[in-house]
């Protein structure tokens, strides 16, 4: 195996994961991975079953969005927000569009993301942008801004993106912010306020860098 072919293998092992944990649906969400010193990517494709993808099923384009295989798989219907987002964090490898339904629902309520446990205070509040119908332009330039904030982007109506230098620290993180989002939110489902951590012990922890986030 090469490298590439190990590259697109370890793109599905993500996807798996996502789907087993319902972050990606049948068709819904998507995942990208940008090639190793070019400007190409691995992209999963449109309107595919993602609890059964092979390797052979991703698209491969360049990062304006030109597919770069004429007979290859059709790409995700997202792929301009993807585009965006590696070209917004040119040191990020890897994006995550998750449907996850926690983070949906905290960007559609307004509520803030909060530092409920310690991995989720390696993230500050995440930005949110409105809802933009997909596919477009539009929502790919808006997700670009918001990307300059922060890694991770809660998009109203349609989930969560998050980039990151590798596949598998992108899973973590749509991991880390769907499970902090649920916490959220269940606490106020009972009426209380979500208890944070410490500013002390939020500063203390994002001093210690990249760990986790």
């Amino acid at each position: 195996m090469n490298e590439d072919y190990d590259l697109r293998v370890e793109l599905i092992r993500v996807v798996d994961e996502l789907y087993a944990q319902q972050l990606v649906t049948a068709t819904g969400g998507n995942v990208s991975v940008r090639l190793p010193e070019c400007d190409e990517l691995w992209i999963t494709p449109s309107a595919v079953f993602k609890g059964e993808l092979l390797p052979e099923q991703l698209a491969r384009i360049d990062l304006d969005g030109r597919p770069l295989e004429s007979d290859g798989p059709a790409p995700s219907s997202e792929l301009l927000m993807h585009c965006a987002a590696l070209r917004a964090r040119p040191d990020d490898r890897a994006v995550v569009h998750a449907h996850a339904a926690h983070a949906t629902i905290l960007a559609n309520t307004g509520l803030p993301f909060l530092p409920v446990n310690s991995e989720a205070a390696f993230f500050d509040e995440l930005p949110r942008i409105p809802f933009v119908m997909p596919g477009t332009q539009e929502l790919a330039d808006a997700v670009a801004t918001a990307l300059r904030e922060s890694p991770a982007v809660l998009m109203v109506n349609h989930g969560l993106l998050v980039t990151a230098p590798t596949l598998r620290k992108a899973a973590d993180r749509v991991e880390v912010i769907e499970r902090a989002s649920e916490i959220i939110l269940g606490c106020y489902s009972l009426g209380k306020k979500p208890p944070t951590l410490p500013d002390a012990a939020v500063a203390e922890i994002r001093k210690k860098g990249d760990l986790v986030a």
